[in-house]
């Protein structure tokens, strides 16, 4: 087993625990797979948190959840917040922050990955639009945000 999968694998472990010991068993689950690997259809909700960026194929994940969702069915994608424009991402200590951890860490993830298209952290809300419209996604809007993130809604 590859030493980067068992930190997940313990997780959906503690995850299924907690949802038995609160009689959620039989209606949550908790599984680990690539984005493009879920073999399961008709989702009335996707979620991922933190982790478009740094996939090295997102349109290819992009493509793959809308065809796993139902026809009215929701992805919920919580991004890193950045602006379209560098200078927008250099503009306070936070942005500065994740545009050097993007260069740093998730640019070379995402490169080391199949594809290898390098979104980064600081892909901003335009380019993130233009991955989910690219996939199938008919409507996409920022449903919140915080002072860290931002929370994309994309529907078929």
């Amino acid at each position: 087993m590859r030493s980067d999968v068992k930190p997940l694998l313990d997780k959906c472990a503690r995850l299924r625990a907690h949802a038995k010991a609160h009689g959620l068993a039989d209606r949550v689950r908790f599984e680990t797979a690539t984005a493009k690997a879920i073999s399961e259809r008709d989702f009335d909700l996707a979620t991922m948190y933190d982790c478009l960026h740094d996939m090295g194929d997102p349109r290819g994940s992009a493509k793959h959840v809308r065809s796993i969702l139902k026809p009215d069915a929701s992805w919920m994608i919580v991004e890193p917040i950045a602006g379209d424009k560098l200078g927008d991402n250099v503009a306070n200590p936070v942005s500065r922050l994740y545009y050097n951890a993007s260069t740093m860490i998730c640019v070379p993830t995402s490169m080391a990955q199949e594809v290898g298209e390098a979104l980064g952290a600081q892909a901003g809300e335009a380019k993130l639009t233009d991955v989910l419209k690219g996939a199938g996604f008919s409507r996409v809007r920022r449903a919140t945000e915080g002072p860290f993130n931002m929370v994309l809604e994309a529907r078929p």
